[in-house]
């Protein structure tokens, strides 16, 4: 994991676009990594089967870890987001009213042009999987570098992350009397992935939930936990 200390900052309220040359248009991107949530809702999170909410409203955490990527000849490779927010209804059933309020920290570790790379694609702006995603955002409160350190087993019997003091949450991989040890608790072809189709879900249990920077209508108190890896592309 990554150390670094530098401190938390807002980002400014529009970043300058990353250009591919002087047309104007916008650059290849490739992320791959590894993504998971910690949430209020009960394990196993209704999100992920394309319900709604366990109380109605999600509260939760989103951590993406970068492995290799780029945005243009930008380099993005270890480099982390981490996304703050809540959402009420079912984001799934194209319901207008069920779109999400959330805030950014970005890693610090990343200069000023793999930043602003880095916004444009989780705030949704360059298309992909982030794009459709980020259509379900309605109000984006706030975006502030911090350094992102994540650290997940190989084995995935834990994953975890920090940013700063403001944020350190994690989870323990699920099990069970029933469970083979040497086994994960996964999920295949998950109808409601929030890291796009195709990939496969490892359940967790939460194990810490802190956050802040982030009005939450009410108490956060997570429960349910998963892991997915991503691999996106324009």
């Amino acid at each position: 994991m990554c150390t670094t200390s530098a401190t938390s900052q807002s980002a400014p309220a529009t970043p300058a676009v990353v250009r591919a040359g002087g047309d104007g248009s916008l650059p290849d991107w490739h992320l791959r990594g590894e993504w998971f949530d910690v949430c209020s809702c009960s394990l196993p999170c209704p999100c992920t089967f394309a319900q709604a909410p366990t109380h109605g409203d999600c509260l939760f955490t989103l951590v993406w870890q970068i492995h290799e990527g780029h945005f243009g000849d930008v380099r993005l490779d270890g480099l982390g987001v981490v996304a703050l927010g809540e959402f009420t209804g079912n984001m799934w059933v194209g319901d207008p009213n069920a779109t999400m309020k959330v805030m950014l920290y970005i890693d610090a570790k990343g200069d000023r042009a793999q930043r602003d790379a880095l916004q444009q694609v989780f705030a949704g702006h360059v298309g992909g999987w982030p794009g459709e995603f980020g259509s379900l955002i309605s109000e984006l409160r706030d975006v502030q570098y911090a350094p992102v350190r994540f650290d997940a087993a190989e084995d995935l019997s834990y994953w975890r992350a920090d940013v700063g003091d403001k944020v350190a949450v994690g989870a323990v991989a699920l099990t069970g009397p029933t469970a083979d040890p040497t086994r994960r608790v996964q999920l295949v072809n998950a109808p409601g992935a929030e890291v796009g189709p195709g990939q496969i879900a490892t359940w967790g249990v939460v194990e810490s939930d802190h956050a802040e920077g982030f009005d939450f209508s009410h108490a956060y108190r997570g429960g349910s936990s998963k892991h997915f890896p991503f691999d996106w592309r324009p």
